[in-house]
């Protein structure tokens, strides 16, 4: 899958839904990546966040070659797995386009949808939204050929949040989000 999200089916066919980052190709099933749960790196944006006690968790997959944090913040919020949540966002007047999500990648918006950038590095970035109690993590790390690609979530005092009936769900969404980039 290209960053834009241009991809052929097996009829060649694409229906342009408005965007290039929702392509919808006739025919094509998309490859999930495998995606496997792992202990948060303790020198991450993540593991500092927050309190003791609030939930935090962490997925990663490997991409062969070099990903950059733009590339993957460019793919991850440009992804087909995402669409559904850019819609979301718009009907609550969030919007977070291509354009958007781009601009957050190469770093010159603080802000993407819901969610605002509480700290970046060279190779992660940490968004929160307050208005959910939530905050998305994201991480880059070569190793050897590849790129370990890390993403995590972090949910303030869960236990009288609402959020703690909801995490089954969210885990699997969040190794579908990823597995999709």
């Amino acid at each position: 899958m290209s960053i834009t999200g241009e991809n052929r089916g097996r009829a060649g066919q694409c229906i342009d839904l408005g965007q290039r980052a929702f392509r919808s190709c006739s025919g094509y099933s998309p490859r999930m990546a495998r995606v496997e749960s792992t202990d948060l790196p303790e020198d991450s944006l993540l593991a500092r966040f927050g309190g003791a006690a609030d939930y935090r968790d962490c997925f990663v997959r490997v991409e062969p070659g070099t990903v950059s944090l733009e590339d993957y913040i460019e793919r991850f919020y440009c992804s087909g797995a995402f669409a559904p949540e850019r819609v979301i966002l718009k009907l609550l007047g969030t919007p977070a386009s291509s354009a958007d999500a781009r601009a957050l990648a190469r770093g010159d918006v603080d802000r993407f949808g819901a969610w605002r950038v509480v700290e970046r590095r060279e190779n992660e970035i940490l968004l929160e939204s307050k208005d959910t109690g939530t905050a998305s993590w994201f991480r880059v790390q070569p190793n050897g050929n590849d790129t370990h690609l890390y993403f995590g979530s972090w949910v303030g005092n869960i236990t009288q949040s609402g959020w703690k009936a909801a995490m089954r769900a969210h885990v699997w969404y969040s190794r579908f989000l990823l597995g999709g980039t």
